[in-house]
């Protein structure tokens, strides 16, 4: 099967045309004619040589962008989108209001393997990661539906970083100025801790910035959370996080899910206080959201949150929204037949 044109960066398609026998130099009218003139045919790419066109359809092709097969829109704005891919491979994105832009919370994966027993989308299990073409499609679905979009998240199915060479990929073609030249400081990626990810990140040229899911200051409770635990200690994750933020001289956004009578206990606060004491970090706290429906607040939502602020941390609470539509932190699971969120069975609250 030949290649997705869609899914190369304007490097890629020039060193394709250099082993075309073809000029590297076209390559930025190719990825302009694609992604931003929206060319849908390789022997009609606008402003490029027919010659040239030729010999990339010998080599590639040019797929439709996929389109949502389902959208749900939630009475505060929030809008839905699942996407069927090839392989029965199903991924829902969001598109989250603020107050004068919109967000787009992309997926990276169907599915995801790491197991997270407080998610819907850690419940399916993975099904494959999504390519390039298929990341970019979520990003232009998003923009159909957006009236000012101004920032993007991967926060939606998956583990970016598990998926890295796709994600870098889709973010270097939608950064680039041939094409939408989305700010790469307005892009924020999020990981459960995936540290050779972090540490390339520290070194790289990308200006993306950095999320990192904690979830338990404890480290047998957080491997009882989040099995990744046991592969990415968050103890050695902290450490990464905190050479990334001295190499680059950047914030990073920490990620805190609270889960009732599990990790919101005044020990919990004290515990993640002294953990992350020193990074330069801004750390969200996300009330739970349970599969199909809202979550509840509790009293210890606010109680949790003025702890670490009296620590010294910079503690804000996450307005979720899009809970009425499953499209909330930790609800995405992409059921193919509705669109809508199907029932999993959860056991975190079980011997903890």
């Amino acid at each position: 099967m030949q290649p997705d044109l869609r899914g190369l960066t304007r490097a890629d398609i020039a060193a394709a045309l250099v082993g075309l026998g073809e000029k590297p130099g076209n390559a930025g009218a190719v990825f302009m004619a694609v992604h931003r003139r929206g060319a849908a045919d390789l022997a009609l790419l606008p402003n490029v040589p027919a010659r040239v066109c030729l010999a990339l359809g010998r080599a590639f092709t040019l797929a439709p962008l996929p389109i949502p097969e389902r959208k749900l829109v939630a009475p505060d704005g929030t809008r839905k989108l699942l996407f069927r891919f090839p392989g029965e491979a199903t991924a829902e994105c969001v598109v989250l209001p603020a107050k004068d832009h919109q967000t787009a919370c992309l997926s990276s994966q169907s599915g995801c393997a790491c197991g997270c027993t407080f998610c819907a989308t850690g419940a399916l299990g993975l099904k494959r990661s999504l390519t390039p073409a298929e990341i970019i499609a979520q990003y232009e679905a998003c923009l159909r539906e957006a009236v000012d979009l101004r920032s993007l998240v991967f926060m939606g199915m998956g583990e970016p970083f598990l998926n890295w060479e796709n994600v870098r990929k889709a973010i270097m073609i939608l950064s680039d100025s041939r094409g939408r030249h989305f700010p790469q400081v307005k892009m924020t990626v999020s990981t459960v801790g995936v540290i050779p990810v972090i540490e390339e990140l520290t070194t790289s040229d990308l200006r993306v910035r950095l999320a990192v899911s904690v979830v338990a200051a404890d480290p047998e409770l957080r491997a009882r959370l989040a099995p990744m635990e046991n592969t990415y200690p968050l103890n050695r994750v902290l450490a990464a996080v905190r050479r990334y933020c001295a190499a680059r001289q950047a914030h990073v956004m920490l990620e805190y899910i609270l889960l009732p009578g599990v990790n919101d206990r005044p020990s919990d606060s004290a515990l993640l206080a002294r953990l992350i004491e020193g990074i330069p970090c801004r750390l969200n706290l996300i009330p739970y959201n349970p599969p199909g429906g809202p979550g509840r607040a509790t009293p210890r939502i606010k109680e949790f949150q003025q702890e670490l602020i009296a620590a010294g941390v910079l503690a804000y609470l996450r307005q979720e929204k899009g809970a009425s539509i499953a499209a909330a932190c930790g609800q995405l699971a992409a059921s193919a037949d509705r669109g809508e969120q199907p029932v999993v069975p959860f056991t975190f609250y079980q011997g903890l």
